[in-house]
């Protein structure tokens, strides 16, 4: 991607380091609260939803092979209602000026953006935490899985079984199987959270390492191949059982198809 005038990253640095503690200290979030930040080029930032601390068993759920322990969560989180829109990021290749404006070729703004890197969504993170002075990132894999199961342990959020129009997946009995849906086409799950179960990938922060479980606190693991990211989700090209909450999917950094989108999340201070 190509931007005009990118923030060097000693700049970026000290930007991150001289949030003033008065900024931070007006942030006063409870649990379910929704808010979205104000932009510097204008407009506003993505949905967010405050979700609570807390703990799951990671990848468990009904007929479920991969869960791999306990993970604790001991402070509050942010998280995109939605994914990340296609005029949300259309917004983004506007104010940088990028280059890549002139390709995008998603005409309906209220569809998940798709066809983005991990790289380009590290990009958009970047520039949504300098345009809101919020700390904005892809979310940890752990972190991802704890927002999509809303409190519960089942193989979906809504229960065990797939059952129909729920979600948007080839076997979920939609109008939109195979195709990409609309933002919150489906209803959200407990937390308020829309399309954590298919439309399209969600990428994470974490590298892939197979030999080795994610951290038990939620951070994201960041050693083995960080050539490939994990992806979470599934999408409208996905079966059933790859939309599951525990379900994994990996990619490498640069890849980009119509069915990998992005999610964020916002840390809220202490």
């Amino acid at each position: 991607m190509t931007v005009k005038q990118p923030l060097p990253v000693l700049a970026w640095l000290i930007f991150l380091s001289c949030i003033s503690s008065l900024a931070w200290a007006q942030l006063d979030y409870d649990d379910g609260d929704v808010f979205s930040d104000s932009l510097r080029s204008g407009g506003n930032g993505p949905t967010m939803v405050v979700i609570p601390a807390g703990s799951m068993s990671l990848g468990g759920g009904s007929g479920d092979s991969q869960g791999i322990g306990r993970v604790t969560f001991s402070r509050e989180l942010a998280v995109s209602a939605t994914e990340i829109t296609a005029g949300q990021y259309r917004q983004f290749l506007t104010a940088t000026h990028s280059a890549e404006l002139r390709k995008f070729t998603i005409r309906d703004d209220s569809l998940p953006v798709y066809g983005v890197s991990w790289d380009e969504a590290e990009a958009y993170v970047t520039w949504l935490s300098w345009e809101s002075g919020h700390y904005y990132r892809l979310p940890s894999a752990t972190e991802w899985e704890y927002a999509a199961r809303a409190g519960t342990s089942t193989t979906y959020s809504w229960g065990n079984d797939l059952g129909e129009n729920r979600a948007n997946c080839i076997d979920c009995k939609t109008s939109f199987a195979g195709r990409h849906a609309p933002v919150k086409s489906f209803p959200p799950n407990a937390w308020k959270l829309y399309d954590m179960h298919g439309n399209v990938w969600e990428w994470t922060k974490d590298c892939v390492d197979p030999n080795s479980a994610p951290p038990p606190n939620g951070l994201p693991q960041l050693f083995g191949n960080c050539e490939s990211r994990e992806l979470r989700g599934g999408s409208a090209e996905s079966d059933g059982w790859s939309i599951r909450a525990g379900a994994r999917a990996f990619g490498t950094r640069k890849l980009r198809t119509s069915d990998v989108g992005i999610r964020v999340v916002m840390d809220v201070p202490e």
